[in-house]
């Protein structure tokens, strides 16, 4: 059934394959090369790059109480899939995303931490208070790279960045076609580069 404009409401863990008694999972088709929106409450999140043209959210949470209330919906178009994951636990929550290795991301996330495994694509990040972590193998595939915190740290082996206090930032300009962006308001940015 072709119908990009639907959306794809699904309550964890009433409609969807529960692995484990306290793991499930959520699948959506969606096209290489898109753009992937993250609507995140708080938790601990991993974006991971898969060889499919799926997103797949995976939840955990250490009661079968707590992974019931969570809610995740996705939301495909043609181009952009909009990723909800919302009635997060107040404490242990943990998510995977796996989305197609090419992949744009813009994701916003009240609290917590997000870790960006190496997809191709642009990367547009912000967390109100936590961590964002991105790996970046290759940071000659970057052109405008920046990432600020208010108050807290950067640390970018990738770019050769490392500050840290209140009002924090850096800008550049390098050789390749991805734009990079990353904000914190409260916490730390590592934008890991390879060892």
């Amino acid at each position: 059934m072709k119908c990009f404009g639907c959306w794809l409401v699904l309550l964890v863990p009433g409609l969807l394959h529960a692995q484990q008694a306290l793991e499930t999972s959520a699948q959506q088709k969606f096209i290489s090369g898109g753009t992937i929106r993250l609507h995140l409450e708080a938790g601990g999140y991993t974006v991971t790059p898969a060889d499919s043209e799926n997103i797949v959210v995976t939840c955990r949470a250490h009661t079968e109480e707590q992974l019931r209330r969570v809610k995740v919906e996705i939301r495909p178009t043609a181009s952009i899939a909009d990723v909800y994951v919302s009635e997060t636990p107040h404490n242990n929550f943990q998510a995977t995303i796996e989305v197609p290795r090419h992949s744009n991301l813009w994701a916003r996330l009240s609290a917590g931490e997000l870790d960006v495994e190496d997809l191709e694509g642009d990367k547009n990040v912000e967390v109100f208070a936590g961590r964002i972590q991105i790996d970046i193998p290759h940071p000659e595939l970057y052109g405008h790279r920046d990432a600020s915190v208010t108050t807290g740290s950067i640390e970018s082996s990738a770019f050769d960045v490392s500050k840290g206090g209140l009002f924090r930032s850096f800008e550049q300009h390098g050789p390749g076609k991805y734009r990079l962006h990353a904000h914190v308001m409260a916490g730390e940015i590592d934008l890991h580069g390879s060892d």
